[in-house]
């Protein structure tokens, strides 16, 4: 029981940080730009905690049940569970909202996939090292 607790504090933290350096630093003016008349004023805290609780506990469960073999097991469910997530909230928005180009939901697709991916090795190394 204790090695998923800690494959889902590395993931936690993984999304956290990588996330909040992309969505704060990196593509940020990106993000304001494609979602401009969409976007709220201001994030939402509740919404936005609740995914970043919820979406690592997802995130292991489908990346670390059944136990992968070997770490890119793990990196290859957890690209998969990425690209799935992310790919239906881009598209769907993309068929919804006006606002919603393709270009950013290539891009938001590409940074869920890989932020997960990092996300589910992560978890991998904190679950074998506890195992």
């Amino acid at each position: 029981m204790t090695e998923w607790i800690w494959a889902y504090a590395a993931a936690l933290l993984t999304i956290s940080l990588l996330d909040g350096f992309w969505l704060g630093f990196v593509a940020r003016d990106f993000y304001r730009t494609e979602m401009a008349s969409a976007a709220a004023p201001h994030t939402r805290a509740v919404p936005a905690l609740m995914f970043y609780l919820l979406y690592p506990v997802l995130l292991v469960a489908l990346a670390m049940a059944p136990a992968p073999a070997d770490f890119w097991s793990s990196v290859g469910r957890a690209a998969l569970v990425g690209v799935a997530s992310y790919a239906t909230y881009d598209l769907t928005n993309l068929a919804s909202l006006k606002q919603w180009s393709w270009r950013l939901a290539a891009a938001d697709i590409a940074w869920g996939t890989l932020l997960s991916a990092v996300a589910g090795g992560c978890a991998y190394m904190a679950w074998r090292r506890v195992q």
